[in-house]
C-alpha cells in the first residue's frame, strides 16, 4: 500500500492566503507498505505535485534527472524556456529526492540509502494524481495568485500542471 500525501499545506509567510506567493509549501508523508521515504518537511509541493506528474512519462535518475529533488525546498524561479513543453522551475540546492523508473507495469522507487519498492503504475499513478489534487485544492481555495513580473512562467506552470494530470487521469481509464 502506498500512501503519497501534502500535510500542513501553507504558503511561504505561513498563512493560509497570500495573493502573492505563487508556491505552496507543506510537509510530505511518502510511505509504502510500512516503511517510510519522506515523512514531515517543509517542502515546494507545488513543484513537487508537477515533478511527480512528470514522472508518469519519463523516468527520473541521478543520470536522467527530471529535477534536482522531487520534493524541492524552494521553487520561486518559474521560467517558460522557448522550444520546451516543460517549465523550467529554479530554487535552492536542498531537499529529498528519490529514483523513479518504470517498469513494465511497475514503477521502482529508489530512496537515497538504496531502499527500493516496486508499485503497481495503476497505484503510483493515482498516489500521484491525489496528491496533485490535494495540492490543486489548496490553490482552489486561495485568493487569486497575482504574479509580480514572471506572469509567462507561472502561466507555462498552471498549463504544464493541468495537461499532465489530465493525461495522467486517462492513464488510469485506459
Amino acid at each position: 500500500m502506498i500512501t503519497l500525501r501534502p500535510t500542513n499545506l501553507h504558503w511561504i509567510n505561513g498563512s493560509s492566503d497570500d495573493p502573492a506567493d505563487l508556491c505552496a509549501h507543506g510537509g510530505v508523508e511518502l510511505e509504502i507498505d510500512g516503511d517510510v521515504l519522506v515523512q514531515g518537511g517543509n517542502w515546494t509541493v507545488s513543484a513537487a505535485a508537477l515533478y511527480l506528474l512528470r514522472t508518469l512519462s519519463r523516468p527520473h535518475t541521478k543520470s536522467e534527472p527530471i529535477t534536482e529533488f522531487l520534493f524541492p525546498c524552494c521553487g520561486h524561479g518559474m521560467f517558460d524556456v522557448d522550444g520546451h513543453d516543460d517549465v523550467l522551475i529554479l530554487g535552492c540546492n536542498s531537499g529529498v529526492d528519490l529514483e523513479v523508473v518504470q517498469i513494465g507495469d511497475e514503477f521502482l522507487l529508489t530512496a537515497p540509502d538504496g531502499r527500493q519498492h516496486r508499485v503497481a503504475v495503476v497505484d503510483w499513478t493515482r498516489a500521484v494524481c491525489e496528491f496533485s489534487d490535494a495540492v490543486q485544492a489548496f490553490y482552489a481555495g486561495a485568493s487569486p495568485k497575482e504574479p509580480a513580473d514572471d506572469v509567462d512562467g507561472f502561466q507555462k506552470f498552471l498549463s504544464e500542471w493541468s495537461w499532465r494530470r489530465s493525461e495522467a487521469e486517462n492513464s488510469i481509464r485506459a
